[in-house]
């Protein structure tokens, strides 16, 4: 069995975007090896979001 610790956080909006950010951004401190994120409705103004989530260190998980 496994000991990774991955955090998944379900949503990008008022509260779900910052967390994600800051989640991804001190994982190695607070002992996380890898933080995703879902996504219901990807819309076309919500890539840029997407892609620097991504680029911060967090993974898209998608249906």
């Amino acid at each position: 069995m496994s000991d990774r610790k991955i955090i998944h956080v379900i949503g990008t909006g008022t509260i779900g975007e910052p967390l994600i950010g800051l989640l991804s951004d001190y994982k190695d401190k607070i002992g996380i090896d890898q933080v995703t994120f879902h996504k219901n409705s990807a819309l076309k103004g919500d890539f840029t979001k997407v892609i620097d989530l991504q680029k911060r260190g967090a993974h898209l998980a998608v249906d």
